[in-house]
């Protein structure tokens, strides 16, 4: 069974292509063969050539196949004589196979894949023929000078050839062979010399006519009453009015206004704030008090009135400003020393806070001589057994017993390790006592992280299971 032949491609179509390559075609062919009739034989015969063969190529593939038609004539293939190259000297001068690798790419246009198409290679061998086709800098490199100096000579080339002329397909020779072939010529279409100036003409009706679509578009537009209403606007005078006197505000600031400060919530409770100041004095005090040995300070509970020389706020004070002032007055290390003591009075549980201002309320009534015994007594103790005390009378009377493990644990881990601490009970105490004791330094913040970890009703077990092991 004989194979279909190959669609014939339409003879415009062939034309219009050879045409939109003829300029490029042409300084091609001259400089790769190195001389005009070389090349312009090369070219006729491959226009032959092509227009016979098109059909069996998609479009797409048009113009790879040409330049491989091209590259395939015997002219293209030889080097030209010396000094012969009249056009693109510096690419003259190369090799056969190097000089049409750099001419598909700089005249022909090509990508590197469709270039190495045309020459019958793989794209590695093509890049390779051009990066030989340059000389080396002095880094050892090729020449991107060179090469930017190639193709703008082939721009100017190809800039100063002149436009192909109309075809005349049946009238065109080379020697003794028409330009294209005979079934080309039987097409009256693509013979008729006029087809192209119709063609035109109709062009221009054609935007003639779009023109007065668009112009009609127009004029109903602003004929519509909608239409008039906008132009009248767009050719109204801007009109300039003054505008009013602004309205007074209804609020300004208040510097006295506690609701506006950062520290509000201390500034608005002073008596809070003393107890706060003196929270770790108050909590000794209650336990000194229950403790046998201190049967004398029984009756000495804690706090420094308002008016402690620790304190410059007073308690009575209730006028917010004069209040503000002065506590904006204070050092910055002051306000922060008071915001910690207030931050700490706060965390304490009710209970403890209503016992610790009843014995603030007992310490006023002490006279001066027994408050300085029992602040002598307080001030006597270690710095740690102090600290501790900030915790509330309850956690401070267990704090030197456990500090080893808690003291130095992180800010991210304390509000953890405080409730922990809070609800232990004395059995707890005791484990966490002896778990102080037995854990290395080094140990002891992979230890509260487990402690952490337990549940709550399996922590005493846990703990206990610690220490016995």
């Amino acid at each position: 069974m004989t194979p279909a032949a190959p669609d014939t491609p339409s003879p415009a179509a062939v034309t219009a292509f050879l045409r939109g390559l003829d300029r490029r075609a042409r300084l091609f062919a001259g400089v790769q063969a190195g001389d005009e009739a070389s090349a312009r034989h090369a070219l006729a015969v491959v226009a032959r050539v092509f227009a016979g063969e098109a059909g069996q190529w998609p479009l797409a593939e048009w113009p790879r196949q040409y330049w491989r038609l091209l590259l395939a004539a015997p002219s293209m293939r030889k080097p030209p004589a010396e000094a012969s190259a009249p056009r693109l000297p510096g690419i003259a001068r190369l090799a056969v196979e190097t000089r049409a690798a750099v001419l598909l790419h700089l005249v022909a246009a090509l990508d590197d894949a469709d270039a190495a198409g045309a020459l019958g290679i793989d794209t590695a061998a093509y890049q390779a023929r051009i990066r030989d086709a340059l000389p080396l800098d002095a880094l050892g490199q090729p020449d991107v000078d060179v090469w930017r100096t190639w193709r703008a000579a082939a721009e100017r080339e190809l800039a100063q050839l002149a436009e192909p002329e109309a075809p005349k397909v049946g009238s065109a020779k080379v020697g003794s062979e028409s330009t294209f072939p005979r079934k080309v010529d039987s097409d009256p279409t693509f013979a008729d010399p006029t087809f192209d100036t119709r063609h035109r003409h109709r062009l221009r009706w054609l935007w003639a006519g779009v023109v007065l679509c668009v112009l009609a578009l127009m004029a109903t537009f602003f004929l519509h009453p909608r239409g008039r209403e906008v132009l009248d606007q767009w050719r109204a005078e801007i009109k300039r009015e003054p505008l009013d006197a602004a309205a007074a505000p209804k609020a300004r600031f208040d510097a006295g206004d506690l609701a506006l400060h950062p520290d509000r919530e201390l500034l608005s409770m002073p008596g809070e704030l003393g107890f706060a100041v003196q929270l770790p004095l108050l909590a000794w005090l209650e336990v000194a008090g229950a403790d046998p040995r201190a049967a004398d300070a029984v009756r000495l509970p804690v706090i420094v009135a308002a008016t402690d020389a620790g304190m410059s706020i007073a308690a009575d004070d209730a006028a917010p400003l004069p209040r503000v002032q002065r506590w904006d007055a204070l050092s910055p290390t002051s306000r922060a020393t008071r915001r910690g003591a207030w931050q700490a009075w706060r965390t304490l549980r009710p209970a403890e806070r209503v016992r610790l201002r009843a014995i603030a309320t007992r310490w006023r009534l002490l006279g001066s001589e027994e408050q300085a015994a029992l602040r002598a007594r307080f001030d006597a103790l270690p710095a740690d057994a102090r600290h501790g005390w900030w915790l509330g009378p309850d956690m401070g009377r267990h704090w030197p017993r456990v500090a080893a493990l808690f003291a130095f644990a992180p800010a991210s881990q304390r509000d953890a390790l405080l409730a922990l601490l809070r609800a232990a009970d004395a059995e707890d105490i005791d484990a966490l006592e002896r778990l102080a004791q037995i854990t290395p330094p080094e140990e002891r913040d992979a230890l509260r992280l487990d402690l952490l970890r337990v549940p709550l009703a399996q922590r005493r077990a846990w703990m206990l299971a610690k220490v016995q092991g």
